[in-house]
């Protein structure tokens, strides 16, 4: 059965325009195409690489896509309100691209992209599916299972890896990051729980909600938790995705995407250049 490759859309773009080695011109040197040209070069180079048989799927977020979560926690996201958000004005441009390469691509408003791709991988994998989802966006840990990989720039993650690396299992991800923090997303997490502390208080498979009463709480460091239980379910419930997105009926085919052409021939056939 064919796999699935679902890109995040935003964060690959950013990783274009600010991680490319050089600037990309046109050819009169009036416009920047790195943000377009690193997009379309960067996932033709992981689609051929990693999956030249799979479906490949864009996921942008919508516009307002972290409105329901700031409604819980105040301040979410709100740190990236002042960075560089030139990259989005390339948005139009990848999207045109992607429609001249025949791959399929969304963006929900009010919807992030994490939780779209969440609900495609779940899908998926209810159908026998496997599935790579690229990204660096370290959430998506939560979704690893056997036929589940994350590819991120460096290296693929597997299941066993996030266990090895942080000595809990993916399903406790939110659990884990809850009390660690986010500083992406803003979320401060416990002050004094470290990696190793969380990883301690999460052995056998433990999840907050068996924290309460429990002799792991009896550490005077972890006291703060009690005293921020309600805050700490909080940033628990926005870390973990949502897989219940109604996704668009034409968005998944079920059928592996072609080989994909090269940025270069794509931006002319647009006439970009």
């Amino acid at each position: 059965m064919t796999g699935l490759f679902l890109v995040d859309g935003h964060q690959l773009l950013y990783r274009a325009w600010f991680g490319f080695p050089a600037r990309i011109t046109s050819r009169d040197k009036t416009r920047d195409l790195t943000g377009v040209f690193g997009f379309l070069a960067l996932m033709r180079k992981a689609h051929r690489l990693h999956a030249p048989d799979h479906e490949l799927v864009v996921v942008f977020d919508g516009e307002h896509a972290s409105a329901r979560r700031a409604t819980t926690v105040p301040g979410y996201k709100a740190n990236r309100a002042g960075a560089d958000h030139t990259p989005i004005a390339a948005l139009p441009d990848v999207k045109r691209a992607l429609d001249a390469a025949a791959v399929r691509w969304t963006e929900i408003d009010q919807m992030e992209a994490d939780d779209v791709i969440a609900t495609a991988t779940t899908s998926a994998v209810q159908a026998g599916r496997s599935v790579i989802c690229y990204s660096s966006d370290r959430d998506f840990y939560q979704l690893l299972r056997p036929t589940v990989t994350v590819l991120t720039p460096r290296r693929t993650f597997a299941a066993a890896d996030i266990h090895h690396r942080y000595r809990i299992h993916p399903c406790q991800w939110p659990d884990y990051r809850a009390l660690t923090g986010d500083l992406a997303d803003h979320i401060p997490g416990i002050r004094g729980i470290g990696p190793t502390t969380a990883a301690n208080l999460l052995t056998d498979g433990w999840h907050l909600d068996q924290l309460p009463n429990s002799p792991r709480l009896r550490n005077p460091r972890c006291h703060p938790i009690t005293h921020q239980w309600t805050e700490l379910l909080a940033w628990r419930d926005a870390i973990r995705l949502r897989t219940d997105i109604p996704l668009p009926d034409t968005l998944i085919t079920g059928q592996p995407t072609a080989p994909l052409p090269s940025a270069a021939h794509l931006l002319d056939q647009l006439h970009l250049w």
